[in-house]
């Protein structure tokens, strides 16, 4: 993505914000893809309401989404290039597995005190030797992962 110099010179037709250059860009890509701007709103406690306007562009390094955002002091426009929303969804991923592992703990501790045997499945042989399979096939998979991304 290659941005314009500061030095350079643009006619008063052209764009010359760095949100208006980057989507032009990156929109009408042959391999990329577009979705049309989407509108949400929210409104704080106190009754300020703030609009978002979101549209993402799909292009050969990955996703890049455009939002701008209006209230009542005005309006701010912001680029959210690949690499920050891969950042959001490891994010994301992270927090929904500590909502499921807590989720699970709970459920565990309420079976415990119902006097329902939670280990039980866990003492059979063949429950035990499938897990460590599992468990053995996700390993293999994750070093073959780092290896293709050239990590040790």
């Amino acid at each position: 993505m290659s941005m314009p110099e500061k030095t350079q010179t643009r006619s008063d037709v052209l764009p010359s914000d760095p949100f208006d250059i980057t989507l032009a860009n990156l929109s009408g890509h042959p391999n990329g893809a577009s979705a049309p701007p989407a509108i949400t709103q929210s409104v704080d406690p106190y009754g300020n309401v703030t609009q978002y306007i979101v549209q993402t562009v799909r292009w050969a390094e990955g996703d890049t989404v455009f939002v701008t955002q209006v209230n009542a002091r005005g309006r701010d426009r912001f680029i959210l290039p690949p690499k920050v929303l891969a950042l959001v969804q490891r994010q994301r991923d992270l927090v929904a597995a500590l909502v499921r592992r807590r989720h699970g703990k709970r459920l565990a501790e309420e079976r415990k005190a119902a006097g329902i045997d939670v280990g039980a499945a866990l003492r059979d042989p063949k429950v035990r030797a499938r897990a460590l399979k599992a468990r053995k096939a996700k390993a293999a998979a994750r070093r073959a992962r780092r290896e293709a991304r050239g990590a040790k």
